[in-house]
């Protein structure tokens, strides 16, 4: 991926789909819970499809439903951040 940095891209994801980072003030933790940031289940189906859209990956699903906090997140997107160091 070229442009921003995977972990930008993905708090630019988080903020279109968390009503609590939408105003841009807020900056997400990676410990920060997604529930807490207003992503349900459904939601975060929504974000797995947008993350797979814009990083051009295919997503475990169980992956996906098991990811609890933001860090999770960037654990599923390690392959990315690794093939952007390459």
């Amino acid at each position: 991926m070229t442009g921003p940095s995977t972990h930008d891209a993905l708090i630019d994801l988080l903020r279109s789909h968390s009503p609590e980072l939408r105003d841009g003030r807020a900056e997400p933790e990676p410990d920060d819970e997604l529930i807490a940031l207003g992503i349900d289940s459904l939601e975060l189906l929504s974000l797995g499809a947008d993350m797979e859209e814009t990083f051009d990956i295919d997503i475990d699903n169980a992956a996906l439903g098991s990811a609890k906090t933001v860090a999770d997140l960037l654990v599923i997107l390690e392959p990315v951040q690794r093939q952007g160091a390459e």
